[in-house]
């Protein structure tokens, strides 16, 4: 057995060990950059050495200060949708959700779904088509939450607004119809790693599909970035994306700072003892999170929803749930982009084997609130 194969199955394995429980700390947010075009089979370009566009990171998804949202006739804030029924009443945030990094005197800029949060003051926000927050935690999805007078949802409120007054399996009814919600989309380990390196990796459920294998020396994006760090690469190959969609949305008008005292910064997470360091990293890549036709942006599947209205419940990004920190494992509920099956179908979809700070390119979330 080769060491690409020993260390492909390694990593993979290791991966679905239960993580062991952390303790709970603040958390950070992240900004909306388009992704970056790799093609699948092939290592990602560090680009050509043309910095055009390089200035422009600040323009992708949300912009400048973004509030909190109001509806003063309404029970809910005006990103959240009210959902009723005859145990749960709660607001849920319409859209998944995206980040903003706050300063020391409050000012407010996106921060990039594609990077962790560790360290990073951030708050949540829930805006349309933008790419929604990856590479973040369970306990730090909270605290951003909680950053803007939210919380993360309880499991009970999550499948009471994913299954719809219905109580269907789907958002949208009880059968299946692919693509309706986004759970079909391109692999982004096969883009970023090679096809040979994901298909070396077993069958197993999330997150397998997102181990591999280490790329080979001497490979063509090697010697392009050589000497650069990733987080670099990865905002050149920025600037040269094309979003996966032109749909045209309205943004929230930018309201005046929020008072106060900004959130604390998020604590990094602590590795899983039980998964190997090279996995971590990888499955934190954050070119993983740029890959064309990967990610979709929030509301881009508008038959995704029922009539409730909250959209991308299933599929898009896994969305953690407030579970008890005194439990060995997190959840996260809908599946993702590329599974919205194997531990459940649709809204039952739920992955309970990772620690409440763990998190990969395909862990997001979304807020709620109690309603008024």
């Amino acid at each position: 057995m080769s060491w690409q194969v020993r260390t492909t199955v390694a990593l993979a394995a290791a991966v679905f060990i239960a993580c062991a429980s952390t303790a709970r700390a603040p958390a950070t947010v992240a900004a909306n950059a388009a992704p970056a075009d790799i093609d699948a089979g092939e290592e990602p370009d560090g680009g050509d050495g043309d910095d055009e566009g390089d200035d422009e990171a600040d323009d992708a998804g949300t912009s400048g200060e973004i509030a909190l949202g109001t509806d003063d006739e309404g029970p809910c804030p005006a990103e959240m949708v009210l959902v009723e029924s005859d145990d749960v009443r709660v607001c849920v945030d319409r859209w998944e959700a995206s980040l903003v990094e706050v300063d020391a005197d409050g000012n407010e800029k996106p921060y990039p779904h594609w990077l962790p949060v560790d360290g990073h003051t951030v708050r949540a926000v829930s805006v349309p088509d933008v790419y929604p927050q990856g590479y973040i935690s369970e306990v730090q999805a909270e605290d951003a939450c909680a950053a803007s007078h939210k919380r993360l949802c309880t499991e009970v409120e999550w499948m009471t607004a994913c299954v719809g007054p219905d109580k269907t399996t789907f958002p949208y009814g009880d059968a299946r119809r692919p693509t309706a919600c986004h759970d079909s989309g391109r692999s982004a380990v096969g883009a970023v790693f090679g096809l040979k390196a994901l298909a070396s990796a077993p069958p197993q459920p999330h997150p397998a599909r997102v181990a591999a294998a280490p790329a080979k020396k001497g490979a063509k994006a090697d010697k392009k970035t050589k000497g650069k760090p990733t987080a670099t690469i990865a905002k050149k190959a920025t600037s040269k994306s094309k979003p996966t969609t032109k749909k045209a949305t309205t943004k929230p008008k930018p309201k005046p700072k929020t008072k106060g005292k900004p959130p604390a910064a998020a604590k990094a997470s602590t590795r899983p003892s039980s998964v190997e360091a090279s996995v971590w990293h990888q499955l934190n890549d954050p070119r993983l999170g740029q890959v064309d036709g990967a990610l979709a942006k929030t509301g881009a599947h508008e038959d995704c929803t029922n009539t409730y209205g909250a959209l991308d419940m299933m599929g898009n990004l896994h969305e953690w749930v407030r579970t008890p920190a005194s439990a060995a494992h997190g959840t996260f509920a809908g599946g993702y982009y590329l599974d919205t099956s194997i531990n459940g179908d649709g809204c039952k979809y739920r992955t309970k084997a990772h620690a409440h700070d763990y998190h990969d390119y395909s862990t997001g979330f979304r807020c709620c609130a109690d309603a008024r």
